[in-house]
């Protein structure tokens, strides 16, 4: 039992030689309790947030085909924009955030690309619930809920829009840590991004607890 609070932020500026210029911030919570009458089961709650901006920069515009698109005075256009690199951006989803969804394919419908694929965003919110119990030896079963998102930017944040998962699992303690069998499903409607359409199921395996 136990709890941990983590914060960290990350600034890149120009002036100091970054391509380009954004800050994060994440902010975790996480909290471990034993329940008094029933020693074997636990009770694990979780709380993520990850907020960013990019900093204002002019981009060259180019047309579909990669041809730089000109002015009237001949000299090409350029687009004042506010992004943060791929790498950096957030995502969510799967065996470590919002099980019942496949890796990093929870998010709003701008935070994908035309394809279906996952392209991230600026703002998540993760949270998790589970309720972990020993059941024979180095056996043990939890049962979860969890709930998300990912936002193109932090003025769509809302929490009225979190998508949500639950399941139950299986838990083996094994001398390289638990190996974790989770098998969830989504809650609400599902949604099609381009030419994808989600499942309702998910089958997750993995070492290590999910938070």
């Amino acid at each position: 039992q136990g709890s941990l609070i983590g914060l960290n932020g990350e600034l890149a500026l120009r002036a100091i030689g970054s391509e380009v210029g954004f800050a994060k911030t994440f902010l975790q919570a996480f909290v471990y309790r034993q329940l008094p009458a029933r020693p074997r089961v636990i009770l694990a709650a979780g709380a993520r947030l990850g907020l960013g901006t990019g900093f204002p920069r002019d981009v060259p515009l180019t047309t579909p085909d990669g041809e730089p698109i000109l002015g009237p005075d001949g000299t090409q256009l350029t687009a004042k924009v506010r992004d943060i690199p791929a790498s950096e951006r957030y995502f969510a989803g799967g065996d470590t955030t919002v099980r019942g969804f496949q890796l990093d394919h929870v998010g709003e419908p701008d935070t994908f690309d035309s394809d279906g694929t996952p392209i991230g965003g600026h703002a998540e919110i993760v949270l998790n619930g589970e309720v972990r119990m020993a059941v024979w030896k180095d056996l043990g079963v939890v049962g979860f809920l969890d709930a998300g998102n990912v936002y193109s930017t932090v003025n769509n944040f809302s929490l009225g829009s979190l998508r949500a998962g639950a399941g139950v699992g299986l838990r083996y303690n094994s001398p390289v840590g638990p190996i974790r069998f989770d098998f969830g499903w989504k809650l609400g409607t599902l949604r099609v991004y381009g030419p994808v359409r989600e499942d309702r199921f998910a089958l997750h395996i993995s070492i290590g607890q999910a938070f």
